[in-house]
């Protein structure tokens, strides 16, 4: 919430670094899963293939959602300008840049029923080969309340060893009412962020 403009407010001390409990993943920062599709070698679902999208702006880390309100804008911002938002389809890098740069993409979900449906259907549809042409790092999975049923936290863990890497972003109640403040991440979420980019930076060693 915004304060009163016509009263005096008191000078605000220095950020403190803060953190936030993670009941679901505990300790863990990352659940781990196959690194590639050729590691499952599954078949191809019988389902409408994910819409894709070329992207000509992007950064070290592209964030796409799984569906609508998934936190996608919410989880870009906790990289700064290391990250780009694009929206719900896979990406693909455009423009005139050959050989064609290869994305990093983090796909973003809620735990909620449709949010869980949207993970599974996109994890089934990597495992099978179908999205090509840029680098999966793994699913965001973004709490949609305080207190989570034991079929979410049985699915969001499911969800998070599907793909390479599963990252959790537990519910913190005072983004409900003003946006997180990103030079006072919690300590857990900073944790996540550096692991992810990291990944990008192991990829660029190669």
């Amino acid at each position: 919430m915004t304060s009163n403009p016509f009263i005096p407010q008191p000078a605000e001390a220095p950020p403190q670094e803060v953190d936030v409990a993670d009941d679901l993943f505990g300790d863990r920062i990352t659940m781990s899963g196959p690194e590639t599709p050729e590691a499952i070698n599954a078949t191809a679902p019988a389902t409408e293939p994910w819409t894709r999208q070329e992207v000509t702006d992007w950064a070290p880390v592209v964030v796409m959602g799984l569906h609508g309100g998934a936190g996608t804008s919410t989880v870009a911002s906790f990289f700064g300008d290391q990250a780009t938002d694009v929206g719900l389809g896979w990406p693909i890098a455009g423009g005139w840049t050959r050989p064609r740069p290869e994305l990093n993409v983090v796909a973003v979900c809620r735990n909620h029923r449709a949010g869980i449906e949207a993970g599974m259907e996109f994890a089934k549809q990597w495992a099978s080969g179908s999205l090509q042409d840029s680098r999966l790092l793994g699913i965001v999975i973004v709490d949609d309340g305080p207190k989570l049923l034991e079929a979410q936290k049985k699915a969001t863990k499911r969800l998070g060893q599907m793909t390479p890497h599963g990252w959790h972003v537990p519910w913190i109640e005072e983004w409900r009412i003003s946006p997180p403040d990103t030079q006072r991440l919690p300590r857990r979420i900073k944790q996540t962020m550096k692991k992810i980019l990291s990944l990008t930076e192991t990829k660029e060693k190669k």
